[in-house]
């Protein structure tokens, strides 16, 4: 409770400090709590969200092979033209999926 007492100084003085009336304290107070009760959830959410840029984001990404990879190629992944390396011979045209990034090259598995 003491943390709702200490909002409602904060917002005291900064009313002074603006030249506000003292009756519009409680209806501010409750439209920061109403904001933080729907901010704090879409945050926490939002910090377990798989990464989706960078070369964590890269990882499991699906994409096709533009030619064949035997064993280096070029794919089509993400919206993106990529030079790829693959362990097998995979023909062109068949789905690959992305599985580690080294430096500008993708190495990749067939689907």
């Amino acid at each position: 409770m003491g943390e709702f007492t200490g909002l409602l100084d904060l917002l005291a003085a900064l009313f002074r400090l603006f030249g506000l009336e003292q009756s519009a304290i409680l209806p501010a107070a409750a439209l920061i709590i109403v904001f933080f009760l729907f901010a704090l959830p879409v945050g926490l959410l939002a910090q377990g969200r798989r990464v989706r840029t960078g070369r964590a984001g890269m990882i499991g990404e699906i994409g096709e092979a533009l030619t064949d990879l035997a064993p280096e190629g070029r794919i089509y992944v993400h919206s993106e033209y990529w030079n790829a390396t693959a362990d097998a011979e995979i023909e062109s045209g068949s789905r690959v999926e992305v599985v580690a990034v080294d430096g500008m090259r993708l190495k990749v598995r067939r689907v």
